[in-house]
């Protein structure tokens, strides 16, 4: 196995707030090779946005307070400085937000916006920006890319914007790219062109897609490997036949169970996580699912916190009382 591109290693993120300190990612470590693709799932809350938005340098600090090491082919992103940083995101690390209505700026043509960064990064003049820009449009998929390319975010629709968007994070080629829940908003046609398109430019390009969502249906499809998030801590990890084949936390096979499968042999209503995720200013004692655990064990679970270490070779969980072993 090669190096990897990004190796992350004890990523912890705090916020300071009123209430006291809100630990919303709490250790983390994880390595992604060239070509993969990492998808981290879970609930809306355990923390993954924000893992992300550390690594990238995009969290005000404070009130956020980030530690723990984000080696980008062995240079710590954490210890770089603002200038430096910005010559790497677009560049070398590339992200699509969640929301493209407010991550473009409703002011500016979707030409100006696409060829800012290139102009930037790679030294394009305008002409040639923006003849990239339209090569680009057209290889996300939109039509008339020349007339597109002097229009507006508010005058495309949501699945060419979020095309705008995968554009944008692919105009400077990057070795990495993040795509936060890139899907959510749109409809499930729209939601399978995107990604199909993000699969076919990768095969393409040869980059490696660290891929954010709660929805494990969309996961099946494009990853190579899941990691499970919750309460800010990773659950379990494996490689995405083996996780779905045989998931061996608690938290991962209730997930499971909550997706609909048309035609299966299930009962009428779907399996659902009784409680809600724990909140970050006053997380619980012991393993952050617990609470809501039907395994639990209340002399250990509530007390002990389970140990999680990152190793590609194995399938990991970080449960005192993983499904598969008490089975």
């Amino acid at each position: 196995m090669s190096d990897p591109i990004l190796s992350v290693r004890d990523l912890r993120v705090r916020f300071g707030t009123k209430r006291g300190v809100a630990e919303v990612v709490n250790g983390i470590s994880y390595d992604l090779h060239a070509g993969e693709t990492l998808s981290i799932v879970g609930e809306s809350g355990s923390g993954k946005s924000v893992s992300v938005l550390a690594l990238m340098r995009l969290l005000a600090e404070p009130p956020a307070a980030i530690a723990g090491s984000v080696l980008l082919h062995g240079r710590d992103l954490l210890k770089a400085s603002h200038r430096d940083m910005r010559s790497v995101r677009g560049k070398d690390l590339a992200m699509i937000f969640q929301d493209p209505m407010t991550s473009l700026n409703p002011v500016r043509t979707v030409g100006y916006q696409l060829s800012e960064s290139m102009s930037l990064h790679l030294g394009l003049t305008a002409d040639s920006a923006r003849r990239r820009a339209i090569e680009l449009l057209d290889m996300v998929g939109i039509p008339s890319p020349d007339v597109r390319i002097d229009e507006y975010p508010h005058q495309l629709s949501g699945g060419m914007r979020q095309r705008v968007m995968i554009a944008m994070g692919l105009s400077c080629d990057p070795d990495v790219l993040i795509a936060d829940e890139p899907t959510t908003a749109l409809d499930v046609t729209t939601q399978a062109q995107i990604t199909d398109l993000v699969a076919e430019l990768q095969q393409r390009i040869g980059m490696a897609v660290i891929w954010i969502t709660h929805d494990l249906g969309v996961v099946a499809g494009i990853a190579d490997r899941v990691i499970v998030m919750y309460g800010g801590r990773f659950m379990e990890e494996a490689g995405v036949n083996d996780l779905y084949a045989a998931p061996n936390h608690p938290y991962t096979d209730g997930l499971l169970g909550s997706l609909p499968m048309p035609g299966a042999d299930r009962p009428e209503k779907l399996v659902t996580i009784p409680g809600l995720p724990p909140d970050p200013v006053a997380m619980p004692p012991g393993c952050p699912f617990a609470p809501r655990c039907v395994h639990s064990d209340a002399s250990r679970c509530h007390i002990e916190v389970p140990v999680f270490e990152p190793d590609r070779a194995r399938h990991l969980v970080a449960c005192h009382y993983p499904l598969q072993v008490t089975a």
